[in-house]
């Protein structure tokens, strides 16, 4: 008797455990758990607080090339990193507006050093794929992948990574780790 209640626990708590994570037992899960990704700069130039004096867009006399990022904590199943530029303080540049491109990982990555890439151009080093062009076409800007930090003094600017599993046919990217990372405030 005293076997047979254990079991039961067991054999419910087991089905109960199975149900919370896949929505109904045999399911699939409809949603995959989320990491978070480690980010850092791997550039001393780059410290979170003001964006680099010569990084700012070249309308304005900078580079305007992007931060090159560590990125820690990669799942093993992530393929391809998506990297959203944005300032958060002006709408029409915020949620990736500074661009947003993809960076291709090898298989098993878990932790990489994405290299920067120049700002105002479709050139882009190999590895990287533009999936948005920056908010600058509508502000008679030069156009490209990523526009650097400008103008707007003041204005606060961050990125986003996403690492995902992009799907053989490109049909879907299943998201498994996300970070956010401030690139600084404007200053110039």
């Amino acid at each position: 008797m005293k076997f047979k209640m254990i079991k039961y626990i067991f054999l419910s708590l087991f089905f109960s455990m199975l149900t919370a994570c896949t929505g109904s037992a045999g399911q699939k899960a409809s949603q995959t758990v989320v990491l978070e990704l480690d980010l850092s700069f791997a550039d001393p130039a780059w410290n979170g607080k003001v964006i680099p004096k010569d990084q700012q867009c070249q309308e304005f006399g900078g580079n305007g090339s992007s931060p090159p990022i560590k990125v820690k904590d990669i799942p093993v199943q992530a393929n391809k990193l998506i990297i959203e530029f944005s300032d958060g303080t002006y709408a029409p540049c915020d949620n990736g507006g500074h661009g947003i491109v993809s960076y291709q990982l090898k298989q098993g990555s878990k932790e990489i050093v994405v290299p920067s890439i120049p700002g105002q151009t479709f050139d882009i080093p190999s590895g990287f794929e533009m999936i948005k062009e920056h908010c600058g076409k509508n502000l008679n800007m030069k156009r490209g992948a990523y526009i650097g930090p400008c103008p707007g003094i003041g204005n606060q600017y961050y990125l986003i990574v996403k690492a995902v599993y992009e799907a053989p046919d490109k049909s879907e990217n299943l998201l498994l780790g996300k970070g956010r990372l401030e690139m600084g405030t404007y200053q110039y």
